[in-house]
Parts: structure tokens; C-alpha cells; sequence
């Protein structure tokens, strides 16, 4: 019993360093110039994946980096115009962890659904791939009324209603 608890903690930490190996330094990644960041935008969608594969923890330094990145580029890029609008940063308090996510989330919708232009199709997209995420959280205390709100009707299939009454 003991050696199958031990293989299994070996596994995890060898799942986890590898984990980390998938994104490059990105401190040393140049945003300065146009060209810079159409070369990186599957880097932009690699650290997005990243973020949505580990749970938030503020002491986790490579998300942290990440969550550095991801906003520089969506700074900088000028291929894309985020819209980060009241009424949708205040389901997260202020929270910069759950309003990381909702960037990245609104990132990979806009990146993969390059043809889609409308905001209100650009939010409603970004919230069914973030409230899933934040959903399998473990430290939910912090949540926000509306964010429960939220969270309760995209499970009732009533996001849209929710959100645009």
C-alpha cells in the first residue's frame, strides 16, 4: 500500500514539473513591435490554457508570470479590442484572480472565433468557458452574490436572460 501511495505522489509531482515545462520563459518574450504579437498569439492561447489547467493559487509564481503575459499582450495586441465592461468585472468583486480568468477567457473566445464582432456574443461566449472553470474552484467563500447568481444560471441554461434581461 505504501509503494502504490508513493508511486502515485511520484506521478503527480512528475505530472506537475512537466506541467510547468510546457510554457517557455515568458519574461524574456519581446511585445515592443506589431510583428511581435501576431507571432505570439498561439503563445497568447498556449498561457490562456495554461491558466484554465491549474487552479488559482496566488502563490503559484509560472501563473502568475502567465497572468503578467496575458494581459501585456492584450495591452499591446493590435489585432484585437478587449472590452472589459462594469457590468461584467463587478460579478468578481474585484477579485484580480477571477477577473484574470474572465481576460482569459474572453481572450480565447475572441481568438478562436476570430468572425465574431458582437460584444454581447463576445461576453455570453467568455462567461460559458469561465463560470465551468471558477465552478470546480475549490475556495468559492469569496464569491460574491452575483457571481453565485451568474454562476446559478449558467447552469440553468439561462445566462443570456441573466445577463440581457
Amino acid at each position: 500500500m505504501k509503494k502504490v501511495a508513493l508511486f502515485l505522489g511520484l506521478l503527480l509531482v512528475c505530472m506537475g514539473y512537466s506541467h510547468a515545462q510546457d510554457l517557455p520563459n515568458l519574461k524574456h518574450i519581446k511585445l515592443n513591435k506589431k510583428a511581435h504579437f501576431a507571432n505570439t498569439e498561439p503563445l497568447a492561447l498556449k498561457v490562456i490554457d495554461y491558466l484554465f489547467q491549474t487552479p488559482i493559487d496566488k502563490k503559484n509564481k509560472s501563473r502568475m508570470e502567465a497572468g503578467h503575459f496575458l494581459i501585456d499582450w492584450m495591452n499591446g495586441t493590435p489585432e484585437y479590442t478587449f472590452y472589459l465592461e462594469e457590468k461584467e468585472t463587478n460579478f468578481f468583486n474585484t477579485d484580480s484572480d477571477l477577473t484574470l480568468m474572465y481576460m482569459a477567457s474572453m481572450t480565447k473566445f475572441m481568438l478562436e472565433n476570430k468572425n465574431i464582432k458582437d460584444q454581447k456574443t463576445i461576453v455570453l461566449g467568455s462567461m460559458r468557458l469561465l463560470l465551468p472553470y471558477l465552478n470546480q474552484q475549490e475556495d468559492k467563500k469569496s464569491w460574491p452574490k452575483e457571481l453565485w447568481e451568474l454562476n446559478d444560471a449558467n447552469q440553468k441554461g439561462k445566462l443570456e436572460q441573466y445577463l440581457y434581461p
